[in-house]
């Protein structure tokens, strides 16, 4: 991030409201994961928190909790670490049997997204997997599926939201290309020409690219999951209900699908709208999203950009890099992965200044909150 000599991006984010929110700052390193978990409190006069973790921090939302007087954050790491920061402590729990290189990892992978329901909180992950917990209970697994048909990967759960004692879920399926010999053995390296070896790339890859990607959104109920009707050439990257409970698809190539649970879903972007869209927000009565640029809005029948634009001297060669939107009341609230947070009142932009010193590898800690 600007002003950082840590090569960190923001991976995960969240808003509680106009004045709290906490981002999650980490680089990606699998043999060294490590994540700032930073929050801001504007009710206080020195509004900033850092809590570090040894795990690579991919969602973030805010639970309410009694005995803290208030929401606090709770964090998802990839192998099923669930951190909550509560009164700047962190209380932590394992979802037994998820992730990859943890030591009760059952072998079906990573896990992606957390979905708090008043006082449930799930997790999606790779394999359809799907845990619940109560409270700060114990986790339950639901689901969990490593199993893959011919020519396919095994399904992965991945974007989720919760529809108040039910939820929506995507799942993709990519194609299966089974490794050779080659792969296993490095010996047999020395006997493979340059030119062998790319004609064996080439034939995987036509094996892989004959078979298309599959996209599937569910309804899961009481142990039970609905598969929806969805049109077949769609990449869904963001799932969304707005406060009239209408359920939006965004995704690749301009993709924006409205629809119910009960009648499915149709595409209602426009066909020259060719971006990438990653997150939604009901703004002022209109959809805004956060595209692979930049923000635009959504008349009902095609983007547009918002104005004024989003420029700041902070954002490298004025190209941001959108990570999430939230809306509450008159302030949206826009996550960029590079360059941090601000917020927009409709007419300026306002960028939230991060203490140099939280953007640190090393931190040295700061004043308590007051």
């Amino acid at each position: 991030m600007i002003g950082s000599d840590w090569k960190a991006t923001i991976q995960a984010a969240a808003a509680f409201d106009a004045d709290r929110f906490t981002i999650c700052v980490g680089e990606l390193e699998y043999d060294d994961p490590f994540t700032a978990i930073i929050s801001y409190d504007g009710r206080f006069s020195q509004p900033w928190s850092r809590t570090d973790v040894e795990r690579e921090i991919v969602d973030i939302s805010y639970m309410e909790d009694a005995a803290s007087g208030g929401p606090i954050p709770v964090a998802l790491s990839n192998e099923g670490d669930v951190y909550v920061l509560k009164n700047e402590q962190v209380e932590r729990s394992k979802i037994l049997g998820a992730g990859v290189l943890s030591d009760d990892a059952e072998g079906f992978g990573a896990v992606n997204t957390l979905v708090i329901d008043g006082d449930t909180q799930y997790v999606v992950g790779d394999s359809r997997q799907l845990y619940r917990r109560e409270g700060l209970g114990t986790w339950q697994r639901l689901s969990a599926d490593k199993s893959r048909q011919d020519g396919y990967e095994a399904e992965h759960f991945g974007n989720a939201i919760s529809l108040e004692g039910s939820l929506l879920i995507e799942s993709f399926q990519r194609p299966y290309s089974a490794p050779n010999a080659a792969q296993f053995d490095p010996k047999t390296w020395e006997n493979v020409s340059p030119e062998q070896f790319l004609k064996m790339m080439k034939e995987q890859r036509s094996e892989r690219v004959s078979r298309p990607r599959i996209q599937r959104v569910y309804h899961y109920l009481d142990g039970s999951f609905s598969r929806l009707t969805l049109p077949e050439d769609c990449m869904i990257r963001a799932l969304y209900r707005d406060p009239e409970q209408r359920i939006w698809l965004l995704g690749v190539g301009g993709l924006i699908m409205q629809g119910t649970i009960e009648g499915g879903f149709e595409k209602v972007g426009f066909h020259g709208d060719k971006e990438t869209l990653f997150s939604a927000a009901w703004y002022r009565s209109e959809l805004f999203v956060a595209t692979d640029d930049g923000l635009r809005r959504f008349d009902g029948h095609k983007l547009s950009i918002v104005k004024p634009k989003l420029r700041s001297a902070a954002i490298n060669r004025n190209v941001p890099a959108p990570l999430k939107i939230q809306s509450f009341e008159n302030t949206l609230i826009y996550f960029d992965r590079k360059h941090g947070v601000c917020r927009w009142d409709g007419l300026s932009w306002d960028w939230y200044e991060i203490p140099a010193s939280l953007l640190q590898r090393e931190f040295r800690g700061l004043p308590a909150r007051q």
